[in-house]
């Protein structure tokens, strides 16, 4: 299991927009804003409470009108509103109680709650409906999967239980709220810890010294709550101060790692580093295709941070038409946009160009990282969906910023396995680099450029 859905008490309480605003700092996904009672005005009043930048996790059971006036997450539809609004597109999730239900409307849904799948907590005389040996035979027929998200008496002794049942997650209420205000949020972290972390894969090369490449990764991944796997394309001679050798692993071992990671583990999202020769990037584009993981994240690490040139030049060309289009997103730096349209860059006009143009032709996301541009405020531009985004930052005083480019692909890949949208996997893991720069810019570890902390606090 890797969601966990919080829904909301039907009644208003004091100190619930805090406590709804903390669990989101502590990394809640969907809050389910379930108030019945409350008219449209009154619905607008706690939104506005809510902190603009959170504001697009939350999905709505009422008023459905003011998901596109606040640009919230998206609705939820149940025996009361069971229709979807004319027109809408978005972000659907729906209440069922049967399997005859989630057969019907899972394709048309992001998820589903299954309720009440034990005694509810906040409902007194709502019994489960249905039996264990019945859940298991929904999971073995395919019924019960990942999107489908359990409901009622739910709490976290039953998290072991829900995962072998075949749920992609829970929904808390009862079980949450019912607690004291200050131990909600402590609680919800302690939830969080019990759930099965998403598979990340990562295909990258070796750093030596441990701050970049696949080392990085592994460190990145893992402390943002992921299970790091990996898939080894190249070993470096590296230190802080550069690249003095590299060994390409044989594009037939790459091929195995590949299989064998992808036919065992179930790869929620996929983080694609170093790739040193057309045969590797076709090896790599072969297994991507194969197994088709919802999420792939490409940084085209062509030049080190030192200078060095990591990717033959004949492969460029070959990334462009192989890879590029499998992608979800790729993460260039400066030089590396450069080099991919064969056009200068310099300034952030120019990168939502260059963004945009390599976006329409590879027909995926582009992140075109900022952290080369003069000056203290960075600014790195996503061009997504035909729209482009600003992410704004103050340049850190730190010397140590080898691995920088690794960790925040590895980081977005792991938010996005997690079920953050595209925007909102970037944004979190821009604040976990910044964090990580910013605990290690005192460190002496090397000569050069040294490593982030990347277990930061």
């Amino acid at each position: 299991m890797k969601r966990v859905v919080v829904i909301t008490k039907p009644d208003l309480f004091d100190g619930e927009i805090e406590m709804v605003t903390a669990l989101f700092r502590a990394g809640l996904q969907f809050l389910h804003l379930r108030k019945p009672g409350l008219l449209a005005h009154e619905l607008e009043t706690f939104i506005e409470a809510i902190p603009e930048k959170f504001r697009n996790r939350v999905v709505l059971h009422s008023h459905f009108h003011l998901v596109a006036k606040y640009g919230l997450r998206g609705i939820h539809l149940n025996h009361r509103d069971g229709e979807i609004p004319d027109g809408y597109r978005g972000h659907i999730s729906r209440s069922c109680h049967s399997f005859d239900e989630i057969k019907r409307y899972k394709e048309s849904c992001d998820y589903l709650f299954l309720s009440p799948v034990y005694d509810s907590i906040s409902k007194e005389g709502y019994k489960a409906s249905f039996t264990k040996e019945e859940l298991l035979n929904a999971h073995r027929e395919g019924i019960i999967d990942e999107k489908v998200i359990a409901l009622g008496g739910v709490t976290m002794d039953k998290f072991r239980e829900l995962s072998c049942l075949g749920f992609g997650g829970v929904a808390m209420l009862g079980d949450i709220w019912s607690r004291e205000c200050d131990s909600v949020v402590s609680y919800f972290k302690e939830l969080k810890s019990r759930m099965e972390p998403p598979v990340v894969l990562t295909i990258a090369g070796s750093d030596s010294s441990g701050g970049a490449g696949i080392q990085a990764d592994i460190k990145a991944i893992s402390a943002n709550g992921g299970y790091a796997a990996s898939v080894i394309t190249a070993v470096t001679a590296q230190n802080t101060m550069g690249v003095t050798a590299i060994h390409e692993v044989p594009q037939r071992v790459v091929t195995e790692q590949i299989e064998a990671v992808m036919s065992d583990l179930k790869v929620d999202s996929v983080k694609i580093g170093m790739l040193h020769s057309i045969q590797i990037v076709e090896s790599v584009a072969t297994g991507i295709a194969k197994y088709a993981p919802k999420h792939i994240v490409y940084d085209p690490v062509m030049i080190s941070t030192s200078g060095s040139r990591l990717m033959r030049s004949e492969c460029v060309e070959y990334v462009k038409s192989r890879l590029l289009p499998l992608s979800t997103l790729i993460t260039p730096n400066i030089h590396e946009a450069t080099m991919l349209v064969e056009r200068e860059i310099r300034g952030v006009a120019d990168m939502e160009i260059v963004a945009q143009e390599l976006g329409e032709k590879y027909g995926c996301a582009v992140l075109v990282k900022g952290g080369h541009l003069d000056g203290n405020l960075m600014c790195d531009v996503l061009w997504y969906k035909e729209r482009v985004y600003h992410f704004n930052g103050f340049r850190i005083d730190s010397l140590n910023t080898h691995g920088t480019g690794c960790t925040l692909s590895s980081a977005i890949a792991t938010f996005l396995a997690q079920g953050f949208s595209l925007a909102d996997a970037i944004g979190k893991a821009k604040e976990y680099v910044a964090a990580a720069i910013a605990g290690a810019k005192d460190w002496t570890l090397g000569k050069g450029p040294g490593p982030l902390a990347h277990f930061c606090e």
